[in-house]
């Protein structure tokens, strides 16, 4: 009848996607990995977060704390929930959930990556501004970095608050 119709969805499940930040420094840090699906459209290595499918029995918490581990080679000292949303809704089953971790800057490797998932990522930091105008000028391209530098930026004064406010004074003998 005139009410059929057919849709494929690609189910991908649960995702948890790290901005990390170093509120001492003031960086951000960020990966840059190569993709297929972006190398066939003329753009292989892309610049991302860290990122992964959440496993089963898994925290959206834990997952994030995994994937820093796995991705960047460092782990978080702190996680602040952003936003959860749906990164493309017209085909795909996918949750995100996007996360702000605390992390220090000045302990990334040069090369990260799961061997066992042929990860092969090179972490690096940058500053909010730089990464903000690589936004602006369309030099990231990956949705879930756009989406969460973006994120970050519309909330990085009070996430500096809160993470100053957590960091014991130094106390004179």
């Amino acid at each position: 009848g005139p009410l059929d119709f057919q849709r494929d969805i690609y189910e991908i499940g649960r995702v948890a996607a790290i901005v990390p930040y170093d509120p001492e420094r003031d960086l951000l840090v960020l990966q840059r990995q190569f993709r297929l699906a972006a190398h066939l459209s003329g753009k292989g290595v892309l610049v991302e977060l860290a990122a992964g499918l959440i496993e089963g029995g898994e925290s959206a918490e834990d997952c994030a704390r995994r994937e820093m581990v796995e991705e960047l080679g460092v782990a978080p000292t702190g996680l602040i929930h952003a936003v959860d949303f749906m990164p493309s809704t017209g085909w795909l089953a996918e949750e995100a959930h996007l996360f702000i971790a605390r992390v220090d800057a000045s302990a990334l490797p040069d090369h990260a990556g799961a061997a066992q998932e042929a990860e092969f990522t090179e972490p690096f930091a940058v500053s909010p501004e730089v990464a903000l105008k690589a936004v602006d000028e369309g030099r990231i391209r990956n949705g879930f970095t756009v989406l969460g530098l973006l994120w970050f930026a519309r909330h990085r004064d009070t996430i500096r608050q809160q993470w100053a406010a957590a960091v014991p004074e130094p106390t004179n003998p």
